[in-house]
């Protein structure tokens, strides 16, 4: 779907409380959070009697077109050679509105060394088009769609579909690539005048984007010429809209850190772990071992291309195991990622599961959550650690510290290759002389943000041989918009002076600065182009709630399309760019070698009743429990991962 107010999962009930209340204690004293609640398009200039044109304008003083390669200067510290520089007085109009938000353009944006690779381009017009009628998804792979995206290189010049949704009354178009582009790679994006009957009748490029057009550089030259020679254009007079441009570098931080990890000595225990009975049928043992920090004391990553990874300090993170009573070890381990607001103990109640079936659970905190030594206020409210987490600050000074969010998940995901490290090891957890966790037998398990994270770990290491990422997500930035757990709050924190419209043509800006972190961005590397570092292939299954409130559908699917899975019948909604196949679903991937496929929910048991399921139900109920650990049975069991329908095998009664 596409268009404003037709994405899924963007209107949902919010399953978090007080939020007008933090949005309070995230603005400044003034009533900076007054928002505009004049139209969505207020300030836009209407185009005039004639065509509908792009109102980008070199001279213009603010972003109407994104991305922007005006914005890139050579740097040859940087993986691609280059670097986004934001220049304040290029941009004056911007400037005026921005705020609190001013250093993720002129901060955040400088850690860049190309633009984004799941984050969406835009275009706006000075009038708006029929967004019902214009083309999304698979059939913007068509040279005839009128926009898209064209990949230029590496690799032979090819369309990449997107989904096209829209801002500022239709007269902004969003094209979000459907699965990640290439990182290090030449792209551009077009609309054409083929789109002339969804835009009144009459559709042509400006003055000053006819101009760009009939002057263009190396860069837009070659895309320029791939767009004639893959037929979408017989010349550059059909473009109306055109930004040739080059996508950042992603994944060379988080091998040279998993390098580094791999060269040092496994991290050991501080001190033996004390161990006692939980329940009936698991032991509960608890330590904690020393991290290495890479991160800078502003809490940002830099690394210079080819420059060899130190840590810059170290701390220490709890963990915590549940060994199974009355298993044999050396015992499969499933290593859990919690939620957004949870912690280590969260990953209890997986234990309760896995713990009769043989199985060690272990966990430490995500950075800023818990006991991790990150967080702030670790006797704090949920909603603190949700504003900690998330990098937001006061709307005067500085709203939202971009990079610093990235690296959230980016060194939270190098604490747990460190962990992974340990585990690897085959450490002696409870004390009795012989080893507990089985190296040759690691799982991981991940919620919510625990699903999330889930795919940078698994794409950074071969250590875990089947991943289960329950209710997760890509393209980051869609959940801070679209999900009502945050929708509410950002538009509490819109400066006094920026209409909606503002605000979401921020997100692909924010995206931009997200993507080294983005799970999206590692699922492309989970079940196929692995990293030469980590070969093997893992077996991938994701669960999804349809209507999710708090992880949205669109960021869920934006994963499974990354990780090229195909939904596992049922089919309970479509959804565009997955293949539907019948379970039981084994080694679709790898040769034959690893399965993945995605299931979709809507009702779960509660008791005797059948309810809907929801983000926070679906892990534990019966039909999630039976698909998580069957998946991770039979590939424990078999070698092989198997997906299939948990409502058949559970007999469910649906409504």
């Amino acid at each position: 779907m596409h268009g404003q107010g037709r994405r899924r999962g963007a209107r949902q009930v919010i399953g978090w409380a007080g939020l007008a209340g933090v949005a309070l204690l995230a603005v400044g004293c003034d009533g900076a959070a007054e928002v505009d609640a004049g139209a969505d398009d207020a300030g836009l200039p209407d185009a005039g009697p004639s065509c509908t044109e792009a109102i980008w304008d070199p001279a213009g003083g603010t972003l109407t077109r994104w991305p922007e390669p005006s914005l890139l200067v050579e740097d040859a510290t940087t993986e691609t050679g280059l670097r986004i520089r934001f220049d304040e007085a290029d941009y004056p109009m911007l400037v005026g509105q921005l705020r609190g938000y001013r250093q993720v353009f002129t901060e955040d944006l400088a850690e860049l060394d190309g633009f984004g690779i799941n984050a969406e381009a835009f275009f706006t017009f000075g009038r708006a088009f029929d967004v019902d009628a214009l083309p999304t998804a698979e059939p913007t792979a068509e040279r005839t769609a009128g926009l898209g995206l064209v990949i230029v290189s590496p690799g032979p010049p090819r369309l990449h579909p997107v989904l096209v949704e829209s801002t500022d009354d239709g007269r902004t178009l969003l094209l979000a690539p459907m699965s990640p582009l290439p990182a290090k790679a030449e792209v551009a994006a077009f609309v054409t005048d083929r789109l002339a009957p969804m835009a009144g009748g009459c559709l042509a490029a400006s003055p000053a984007v006819r101009t760009d057009l009939e002057a263009p550089d190396a860069r837009a030259r070659a895309a320029l010429d791939a767009l004639t020679s893959l037929g979408v254009v017989a010349s550059t007079d059909e473009l109306v809209a055109f930004v040739a441009f080059p996508t950042q570098s992603i994944e060379e931080d988080t091998i040279a850190v998993a390098a580094d990890i791999t060269a040092r000595p496994a991290p050991t225990f501080v001190t033996p772990p004390t161990c006692a009975p939980d329940g009936d049928t698991m032991i509960r043992c608890d330590s904690s071992f020393i991290s290495q920090d890479y991160r800078d004391e502003d809490g940002v990553f830099r690394r210079a291309v080819g420059q060899v990874v130190e840590p810059v300090t170290s701390y220490e993170v709890p963990v915590t195991f549940w060994l199974p009573v009355g298993a044999t070890a050396p015992y499969p381990t499933i290593l859990f990622g919690h939620g957004l607001g949870g912690d280590r103990n969260q990953a209890r109640r997986l234990a309760q599961f896995a713990a009769p079936q043989g199985w060690a659970t272990v966990s430490a905190p995500a950075l800023s959550h818990g006991e991790h030594p990150t967080h702030l206020d670790p006797d704090g409210a949920t909603l603190s650690v949700v504003l900690e987490f998330f990098a937001i600050g006061d709307i005067n000074e500085r709203a939202l510290h971009a990079t610093r969010l990235r690296e959230h998940f980016r060194q939270t995901s190098w604490d747990r290759l460190q962990l992974t490290r340990l585990l690897q090891s085959a450490p002696d957890v409870d004390g009795d002389g012989a080893p507990d966790v089985d190296p040759d037998a690691l799982s991981y398990l991940g919620v919510s943000l625990g699903g999330l994270m889930g795919p940078e770990v698994l794409a950074a290491t071969d250590a875990y041989s089947a991943g289960v990422l329950v209710v997760p997500g890509g393209r980051v930035s869609t959940i801070m918009y679209a999900s009502s757990l945050f929708g509410a709050l950002v538009d509490l924190l819109r400066p006094r002076t920026a209409t909606a419209g503002d605000v979401r043509r921020f997100f692909p800006i924010l995206q931009t600065v997200l993507d080294a972190g983005d799970p999206a961005s590692y699922g492309a590397h989970g079940l196929q182009d692995r990293f030469a570092s980590a070969p093997r292939v893992p077996s991938v299954l994701l669960g999804v709630v349809l209507d999710d409130e708090v992880v949205p559908n669109v960021a869920n699917y934006a994963l499974g399309r990354a990780y090229g899975v195909p939904i596992v019948a049922p089919l309970l909604r479509e959804e565009p760019g997955f293949e539907v196949v019948t379970g039981p679903l084994t080694g679709n991937f790898d040769e034959g070698r690893a399965t993945g496929g995605l299931l979709q929910f809507d009702y779960v048991r509660d008791g005797e009743m059948v309810v809907r399921a929801t983000h926070d139900n679906v892990g534990d109920s019966d039909v999630g429990a039976d698909a998580w650990f069957d998946f991770l049975r039979s590939h424990l069991d078999d070698g092989l991962a198997r997906v299939r329908d948990p409502y058949a095998a559970t007999s469910f009664p649906r409504p």
